[in-house]
């Protein structure tokens, strides 16, 4: 289980990842429980249950079967990002993390990265980053159940949308970090790669992409399901129809 609290706008919000936790106090307080896992066990519950979809790719495959569900035109995009000289690191580093970030999200118009949330997901908030000649192209973070096995994809950012990079490059460099992500959580003995929401019957190109993108790799669309306190669900819903942030 992975918890923390997030800003929603003036007001402070208690974020649980992965499991369920039944709270009286949940018809009053800000909750959300998110991508719980064994819904089914789920048998009382004092909150808003909705469903959302995502992409899943089990890391259990050894991982030359793991590749050779990649699509065909994504191997050949990782090998001649390599060949480029692309090259990806894992590490924590919120400090060049946030404002890589947040860089992005002015561009896209998206809420920016709040430090203090980061900060208190502490450990089970990772970051990987793809450089070219030094300079980061992409930087992708995540949210870690060790226990569970479960790493989920939180933010992605990259220099797409700067002019001054090539636009190719940072396509070829995403697709590196992404396979390079598998390998690295696959490695240190993670279970299952869940690549952070897919757009389910969307009619928006730009979403139709990403979905394509993340469904590349071999993974399969799954439902998740969360719970959302009723004041929260009745704030978020009114959000979502007047930020267009969301």
């Amino acid at each position: 289980m992975v918890q923390f609290k997030k800003k929603f706008y003036l007001f402070k919000v208690t974020d649980t990842w992965f499991q369920y936790q039944y709270r009286l106090s949940d018809y009053i307080r800000l909750r959300q429980y998110s991508f719980v896992q064994n819904p089914e066990l789920v048998k009382k519950h004092n909150c808003i249950k909705t469903i959302t979809h995502t992409v899943e790719l089990s890391l259990l495959p050894e991982m030359e079967t793991l590749q050779s569900q990649f699509r065909k035109t994504v191997v050949q995009e990782i090998r001649k990002a390599e060949s480029s000289g692309i090259s990806c690191v894992f590490k924590t580093d919120i400090e060049t993390f946030i404002p890589f970030f947040n860089e992005f999200a002015a561009l896209k118009k998206i809420y920016p990265a709040q430090r203090g949330m980061i900060e208190s997901i502490g450990e089970n908030f990772h970051t990987s980053f793809a450089l070219y000649e030094g300079e980061i192209l992409v930087a992708h973070s995540y949210i870690v159940d060790r226990e569970l096995g479960i790493t989920r994809l939180f933010q992605s950012a990259s220099r797409r949308l700067d002019e001054r990079f090539d636009r190719k490059l940072i396509g070829l460099a995403n697709k590196l970090l992404t396979a390079k992500d598998i390998g690295h959580y696959k490695a240190i003995g993670y279970r299952l790669m869940d690549f952070g929401g897919y757009a389910f019957e969307t009619n928006d190109t730009s979403l139709k992409g990403i979905n394509d993108f993340k469904m590349s790799f071999g993974g399969e669309v799954k439902a998740c399901t969360n719970f959302q306190s009723l004041p929260y669900f009745v704030l978020r819903n009114i959000s979502e129809k007047l930020d267009r942030r969301y």
